[in-house]
Parts: C-alpha cells; structure tokens; sequence
C-alpha cells in the first residue's frame, strides 16, 4: 500500500514538472519574439534601453510563468483528485471489492489465448506480470467483462490501476457490470 501511494505521488509531481516544463517553454518562445523585436528597435537606437528590455523580458517571464504554473498546477491537482481512486483495492485476501467501476473478482487463467487474440485486433502490447502479480497487457492491467458492456479493447479504472478489457466470462451474464481481474493469486 505505501509502494502504491508512493507511486502515485511519484507520478503526480512528474506531471507537474512536466507541465512546468511546457509553460515555461511556451512563454519563453512567445518572449523570444519580443526580444528579438526590440532587439531591433535597440539596435537602430545604439542601444540606449537594452537595459530596461532585459529586465522588462525577466520580470515579464517571471509574472506570466507565475501565473500560468499556479493556475496549471491547481487545475493539475483538481484533476489529479478527481480521477484518482482511493478506496478498497483488490487482493487475494478481499476476493471482492466494489472498486472504481463496480464489482471487482480476480481469476488466473493462462493468458496465451487472449494475448494472442488481442493482438489480432491490433492491440501489440507486451504481455507481463506485475511484481504484485497483477497481469498487464502493455501498461494496463488485464480484465474481463460483459463484452455487450465493455467491448474488448476498452479501458477501464480498477483498484489496481487502468485496466483494459481482453476477455470476458460466465460471472458477466449473471453481473453485467462486474469485471473480473487476470492475476497470479
């Protein structure tokens, strides 16, 4: 449990550096326009205020970089707390939890058939099982459902991260909107 949470703090300053990353280049490119305008207007006039155009291009990236990032991180963090599941999550001990999408089961099949099924409808993602067991296809975990519900290929959010339907089973007649979750357990 503290690996998961770990993890999903890991992931979630990732994206906020990363959209820090993107605002800053951004702004930068537009300033760089600006500078290169008054470049020439510096230039034709010896220079007479390419002091205050340097500090005004400083103070000016630094307000709009402020700016931008607060706004981008709230919205970041709005986000990131709606869409991220915290409740019960799944494991051999709780054989049935409600999850983010409803019931959650788990099975352990050999998962030959339905990779190699997947796979001819396009999907060429590798096949692997998580150091908790959990059985992924690329970097979703793989499920089964109610295939007149959730057609193959389809993503869903489990308690065990982002799942994407490759099979389905007897247990979706009875709960079309359980899923079913593929493990070693």
């Amino acid at each position: 449990m503290k690996k998961k949470r770990s993890k999903r703090r890991y992931n979630t300053i990732l994206c906020v550096v990363i959209g820090l990353m993107v605002i800053i280049n951004a702004n930068l490119l537009i300033h760089i326009g600006d500078i290169h305008f008054e470049g020439i207007r510096a230039d034709k006039f010896r220079f007479a205020y390419l002091r205050s155009l340097s500090t005004s291009f400083i103070g000016n990236t630094a307000d709009n970089v402020k700016s931008d990032a607060s706004s981008f991180i709230k919205k970041g963090i709005e986000f990131f707390n709606d869409h991220i599941y915290r409740g019960p999550v799944l494991s051999k001990g709780r054989g049935t939890i409600q999850g983010p999408s409803g019931k959650e089961t788990y099975y352990n099949l050999n998962m030959a058939g339905v990779v190699n099924n997947m796979r001819n409808m396009g999907y060429d993602y590798e096949y692997w099982v998580r150091d908790d067991g959990v059985k992924m296809f690329g970097k979703y975990v793989m499920i089964a459902a109610n295939l007149n519900i959730r057609p193959k290929g389809t993503l869903v959010q489990t308690s065990l991260g982002m799942g994407i339907v490759c099979d389905t089973g007897g247990f979706a007649r009875r709960n079309p909107s359980q899923i079913d979750i593929a493990t070693t357990w």
